[in-house]
């Protein structure tokens, strides 16, 4: 029991930064309000423990334990997946950012006069 008081707690904390960094406007609203399921979801299944065997009845899967275990491992996979494509996304930008500012810099070679101390 004390285990869960504790996990609640910290769920609390992270639906409370989520809307935090939403007011801030780190995050969008809309992905504020996927974070807050997710942290409601993961209370109920703290609070609940017996529905994760409920629904792992349901999906044809043996154990709850299984259930949360093979659902964590494909939410991990698709963050990954979208922290790699905003990575490459801004790999992307810093690449065409870095290359406008060295055809500037050559312009500005050009521009400017060379003297000959002949």
């Amino acid at each position: 029991m004390p285990i869960q008081i504790l996990l609640v707690v910290a769920l609390l904390i992270a639906l409370t930064m989520t809307w935090k960094r939403a007011k801030e406007g780190v995050i969008r609203a809309r992905e504020a309000v996927l974070w807050s399921i997710v942290w409601i979801a993961a209370g109920v299944v703290i609070v609940l423990p017996e529905t994760t065997s409920a629904v792992a009845n349901l999906l044809g899967v043996g154990r709850g334990v299984d259930l949360v275990l093979y659902a964590s491992v494909v939410v991990l996979f698709f963050l990954v997946f979208k922290l790699f494509t905003s990575l490459d996304r801004m790999d992307k930008q810093i690449t065409d950012l870095v290359r406008k500012d060295a055809l500037r810099d050559l312009d500005h070679q050009d521009e400017t006069p060379t003297t000959n101390n002949q």
